[in-house]
């Protein structure tokens, strides 16, 4: 593991909350959802990247990423005291957060995400989540989850190998033809290029490619109503058994263990 991984965790699950919040704010129906509801889908969705991340080996398989889940209620024009005990602090820069952003937003937003992120020398700590406004009421309520990952050795963030992640973000192989004939056309030798891509991505370059275009899949799974074959085609892959071969034979996470929250009632 190293920061790519976690920053790459942090992005998709932030993106998959946004997509969550717009989902909740476009039902009548979600608009009155229980914040024990919220909690329970956001841990869902929190929990299913962190444990395709590790079918994937960007994170280690046997450590406990997730931590705990809770609600702080806000009264935003009355006096409250000030939170207290483990995570005052943390619902503190939430708070404050959400207030950065409540007057960017339109009024008739009712559900936004909200992130913490917090490092010291042996840990980052992140706190992702989502804030409920109450209708017609000046209350907020913050739905976070805590999760906490050991901090990789700086060497692995080394700036030169950021030209890796340029290069993944240019590749298509139905264009492209070989991969030693795409780097070859970016002036790279080709050999460096693969003993980066082992210490970088921690696999080969290509199957490195392969996993990075499942992780979009799993926010459609979590948060479409499209069918499987239908959220193939929309990631590019050229069918849904090579889909279903990837998720279900290589990296064993299978989709029936996938909840389909935008087709829960």
């Amino acid at each position: 593991m190293n920061t790519y991984h976690i920053d790459l965790l942090v992005k998709h699950l932030k993106n998959a909350l946004q997509r969550y919040c717009e989902l909740c704010d476009s039902s009548a129906e979600r608009k009155y959802f229980s914040d024990e509801t919220v909690l329970k889908q956001t841990k869902d969705i929190v929990q299913h990247y962190i444990g395709l991340f590790q079918a994937l080996h960007f994170l280690d398989d046997q450590t406990e990423y997730y931590h705990k889940g809770f609600i702080f209620t806000h009264q935003e024009v009355e006096e409250q005291e000030c939170p207290i005990g483990e995570y005052a602090e943390i619902v503190r820069l939430l708070t404050v957060a959400y207030q950065r952003i409540a007057g960017s937003v339109s009024n008739d937003r009712f559900f936004l995400p909200i992130h913490v992120q917090q490092i010291n020398a042996e840990e980052i700590q992140i706190f992702i989540g989502v804030v409920t406004k109450k209708q017609h009421h000046y209350t907020i309520s913050i739905v976070t989850h805590h999760t906490v990952y050991p901090r990789p050795p700086a060497s692995i963030r080394n700036n030169r190998y950021r030209y890796l992640v340029k290069m993944l973000e240019m590749y298509d192989p139905d264009e492209q033809g070989t991969l030693r004939a795409f780097v070859k056309s970016k002036g790279l030798s080709y050999l460096q290029f693969r003993k980066d891509s082992a210490l970088f991505f921690e696999s080969s370059f290509y199957h490195h490619y392969l996993k990075i275009k499942m992780i979009p899949v799993l926010e459609d799974l979590l948060l479409s109503t499209l069918s499987y074959k239908e959220i193939a085609y929309k990631n590019g892959f050229a069918n849904y058994y090579q889909l279903y071969n990837l998720f279900h034979r290589t990296y064993h996470f299978p989709f029936h263990r996938i909840p389909r929250i935008a087709m829960q009632q």
